[in-house]
């Protein structure tokens, strides 16, 4: 596996994109769900969950939802 690196910064939301290269190299997808792990001061992304949707077909689930319940409950989850 070869290794690779690309940046991004953080919004004022503390927000950010993942680099093109990432995603093309992870083959991110919109609407995929992505679990951070945390190690030290290290951070590795893993896709947990793919959505295979055809998005032009299906243009109202173009803008996934965020429940912040629903994340609280995962961070709960990792810290196990």
């Amino acid at each position: 596996m070869s290794r690779s690196s690309a940046t991004s910064k953080a919004s004022r939301k503390n927000q950010t994109t993942i680099p093109q290269r990432v995603r093309k190299a992870l083959g991110i997808a919109k609407g995929d769900t992505i679990l951070w792990t945390i190690e030290g001061n290290e951070v590795s992304i893993k896709i947990i969950n793919r959505v295979n949707v055809d998005w032009n077909k299906t243009p109202e689930m173009s803008l996934l939802e965020w429940a912040p319940a629903e994340e609280e409950k995962t961070q709960e989850e990792i810290a196990l």
